[in-house]
C-alpha cells in the first residue's frame, strides 16, 4: 500500500475523543456540600437553588471533551424564580382544586360513585405524571441552554407547549398500558428531544425506530413475573419446612421473618439488574442511531456495572442520609466517562454561536418542584 493510500485513510478515519473527568478533590466537594446543606437549613431550603448552580459550576469545569471543560452559565436567582413562578400558576391551583373535588366527593357519601372518585383519581395520576416528565424536559433544555463548550451554547429547539402534549400522551399510554409500552414512549421522546437538538450550529438527528427495545422490555416483565411467582411459591414450600423442623414456635417466627426478608431483598436486586439490563440497551440504542453533526457517541456500559453503579450510589445515599451526594455524582460522572467514546470530533472553527434560549428561563421549576433537579 502506498503511502498516499495511508495518507488518505488516515484523513477519512474519524477522530476519537473521550469525555475526562479531571479530579479536583472528592472530599473538597463534600464539604462544599456540607456547608450547602447547613445554609439550606438556616434558609429554610431557599438556598437549595444557589447551591445546585453552585456545585454544577465546579463540576462541569471538571469535565472536558476533546481536552476542553464545559462551562455552566445557569444561577440560583433564576432556578428559584422559576420555582415560585410554576408552584404559583401550576402546582398550588392543582393542589387546591383536587382537594376540593375530594371534599365534594366526600360530602356526597353514599352518593359519591366509586367510578366517579376512581376517574378523578387517574386524571389526577396522569396530571401528574404529564407535569414530571415536563419537569425533565425543561430541566435538559434549560441545561443545555446553560452550558458552554468554547465557549460554544446548545439550546433545545422545541416549544415547551408542544412538549407537553407529547408528556400527556405518554402519561395516558404509559399508565393505560400498566406500563407495557414505556420503551415506544421513551424512545419517541428522546427522538423529539434529539432532533430538536442545535449545538453551536450542529443538529441533532435521530434515524432509529421506536419499537426498538419494546421485545427486551416485554421479556423483563416476563422475567420478572416469573421470578416473583417462583420466588413467593418457594418462601412458602420454605417456611412449611422452617415450621415442621423448629421445636420452637418463636424461633420458627424469626427464620420465617428473617428468610422473607433475604427473598425480598433478592426479588428487588434482581429487578434492579433487569432494569439496568433496559437503560443499558436504551443508551446503547440511542448512541448507536443518534448524531450531533458530524459527532457520533458509542456507550460502552453492561447491565452489570450499571447496576453496581446504581445500588452503591443508593447505599451511599441512603448511609449518609444524603451527605455524601458527591460521592454518587462523581461516581455517574467517571461512569460516563469509562463509557462513551465520541467519534467525529467537530473543527471548532467550524462552530457557530447559537441564538441564546431566552424562553429556557427558570426552566427547572417544575424538576425543582419534583427534586428531579
Amino acid at each position: 500500500m502506498s503511502h498516499a493510500d495511508d495518507a488518505s485513510m488516515a484523513t477519512q478515519t474519524p477522530a476519537v475523543s473521550r469525555i475526562t473527568y479531571t479530579e479536583g478533590g472528592t472530599w473538597r466537594l463534600v464539604r462544599r456540600h456540607l456547608l450547602n446543606v447547613g445554609l439550606m437549613i438556616l434558609t429554610l431550603g431557599i438556598y437549595r437553588f444557589w447551591a445546585i448552580t453552585l456545585m454544577r459550576q465546579i463540576l462541569w469545569r471538571r469535565i472536558r471533551f476533546d481536552g476542553q471543560p464545559l462551562e455552566y452559565t445557569g444561577n440560583g436567582l433564576e432556578i428559584f424564580l422559576g420555582f415560585v413562578r410554576v408552584f404559583l400558576i401550576i402546582l398550588l391551583p392543582l393542589g387546591i382544586i383536587y382537594t376540593l373535588v375530594e371534599l365534594i366527593l366526600e360530602r356526597s357519601g353514599q352518593g359519591a360513585d366509586l367510578n366517579t372518585i376512581e376517574t378523578v383519581d387517574f386524571i389526577y395520576a396522569v396530571v401528574v405524571f404529564g407535569l414530571w416528565e415536563m419537569g425533565r424536559f425543561l430541566s435538559w433544555r434549560y441545561r443545555i441552554s446553560r452550558t458552554r463548550w468554547r465557549g460554544i451554547r446548545g439550546r433545545i429547539e422545541l416549544e415547551a407547549t408542544k412538549y407537553l402534549q407529547v408528556a400527556v400522551a405518554s402519561a395516558l399510554m404509559v399508565v393505560l398500558s400498566g406500563w407495557l409500552l414505556k420503551p415506544i414512549v421513551d424512545l419517541y421522546r428522546a427522538r423529539m428531544v434529539i432532533n430538536a437538538l442545535n449545538v453551536g450550529g450542529l443538529h441533532g438527528r435521530y434515524i432509529g425506530g421506536i419499537y426498538r427495545l419494546l421485545g427486551l422490555w416485554l421479556g423483563i416483565w416476563l422475567v420478572y413475573g416469573l421470578v416473583g411467582v417462583g420466588a413467593v411459591a418457594y418462601f412458602f414450600f420454605k417456611t412449611a419446612t422452617i415450621g415442621l423442623s423448629t421445636a420452637s414456635a418463636q424461633m420458627a417466627e424469626a427464620e420465617i421473618v428473617l428468610t422473607g426478608m433475604t427473598f425480598v431483598f433478592a426479588v428487588v436486586v434482581f429487578g434492579i439488574y433487569l432494569m439496568c439490563v433496559y437503560r443499558v440497551a436504551f443508551w446503547r440504542w440511542i448512541c448507536t442511531v443518534s448524531n450531533v453533526g458530524p459527532v457520533r457517541a458509542t456507550f460502552h456500559g453492561t447491565a452489570l456495572g450499571y447496576t453496581w453503579l446504581t445500588l452503591g450510589n443508593w447505599l451511599i445515599l441512603i448511609f449518609s442520609i444524603g451527605l455524601l451526594a458527591p460521592i454518587t455524582w462523581e461516581r455517574k460522572i467517571r461512569y460516563l466517562a469509562a463509557n462513551v467514546t465520541m467519534t467525529g470530533v467537530p473543527d471548532p472553527a467550524g462552530l457557530r454561536q447559537v441564538e441564546a434560549d431566552d424562553n429556557a428561563f427558570g426552566g427547572e421549576g417544575l424538576a425543582g418542584d419534583f427534586d428531579i433537579a
